[in-house]
């Protein structure tokens, strides 16, 4: 199996734990899925678990996969995603900081509590800003 998702938080965020290489093909997948487990528990919250899941692709290939890949099954620019990978890993660098440049709310964590707590944080109340990049990076 390549990866899992599920439902996680009581009910308040998506985990996908990706047991393979990374790559724009294991992505489009798993995000899909995990797209369609949020929509369906009315859910915006993503918790990527990367830490058994090194990125193997090309600065092109991650760059290509934010700016035009993802964008192609609908995943939300309004959601928040974290992506938890190991403290000596940094294959995920670029992809992260790419999404976030395409608009995606994300953020790298190496803590499994920190990255819960910043996915079920709440977002600002109606009337306020709610540039995500402003209030939680």
């Amino acid at each position: 199996m390549e990866f899992e998702v599920c439902l996680a938080g009581n009910g308040r965020y998506v985990l996908i734990k990706v047991h393979v290489p990374m790559t724009s093909a294991t992505g489009v997948r798993c995000g899909n899925d995990a797209l369609r487990v949020g929509l369906a528990a009315n859910v915006d919250r993503y918790l990527f678990d990367l830490r058994d899941s090194p990125n193997v692709q090309s600065v092109v290939d991650n760059y290509e996969f934010a700016h035009k890949e993802i964008t192609n099954f609908g995943f939300p620019k309004c959601s928040r995603s974290a992506f938890l990978v190991r403290p000596d890993d940094k294959s995920h660098d670029f992809i992260n900081t790419a999404l976030y440049n395409a608009g995606y709310v994300t953020r790298l964590f190496t803590d499994e509590a920190a990255a819960v707590a910043w996915l079920v944080a709440e977002t600002p109340p109606a009337g306020e800003a709610r540039n995500w990049q402003d209030h939680f990076l």
